[in-house]
């Protein structure tokens, strides 16, 4: 009877003191004073994202409400989201160095088998392909291509009806933009 109670009280403390670590988490962005959509407890906003048509536009209507940084949970782990420019230019490309590790997000987590390409690499592997990728979009790099990309815009206005009649543009941006990747 007595390790019955020990055990139940135990049980107990560890639920009460994982509950109110949980509800800790969920203050991460209120001590930082930045805004956050309204969440449920435990699932944070895994439910209104699984539940939307549109991940993308969900987050847009919450950037429209909440401003350019604000938060999200997933579960009950925070996450940034941030829009401004400005922000993002100062923290991947002038402090690099002191950001250069990054967390996946679960929703965009998943690996398949050794192979890790930039938008799933993290620590030292991020930095790796950030470090070499990095001087391939800088402006003089970027100067250098638009001959290129002009020259792929005017093939695609060559094959455009000259009536005026309903086309789907879709399909020739996409070849255009292959085009553009391959020259």
């Amino acid at each position: 009877m007595f390790v019955t109670i020990i055990l139940i009280t135990t049980v107990a403390c560890l639920l009460a003191s994982y509950l109110w670590t949980i509800n800790n988490r969920y203050d991460y962005f209120k001590r930082r004073g930045i805004p956050v959509p309204p969440y449920r407890f435990f699932f944070g906003h895994y439910k209104e994202l699984w539940s939307t048509q549109s991940f993308s536009k969900q987050l847009q209507t919450w950037t429209r409400q909440y401003g350019s940084i604000y938060g999200l949970f997933e579960g009950s782990r925070p996450l940034y989201v941030v829009s401004d420019v400005n922000f993002l230019e100062e923290v991947y490309i002038k402090q690099f160095s002191s950001f250069n590790l990054r967390r996946l997000s679960l929703l965009i987590r998943q690996v398949i088998g050794h192979k890790i390409h930039l938008f799933r690499a993290s620590g030292p592997t991020w930095r790796r392909h950030r470090h070499v990728i990095n001087p391939t979009f800088s402006s003089a790099k970027l100067k250098l291509m638009t001959p290129l990309i002009n020259g792929c815009i005017e093939a695609m206005l060559k094959k455009l009806p000259e009536k005026n009649t309903e086309i789907n543009i879709y399909e020739l941006y996409k070849r255009m933009t292959m085009d553009v990747i391959c020259e």
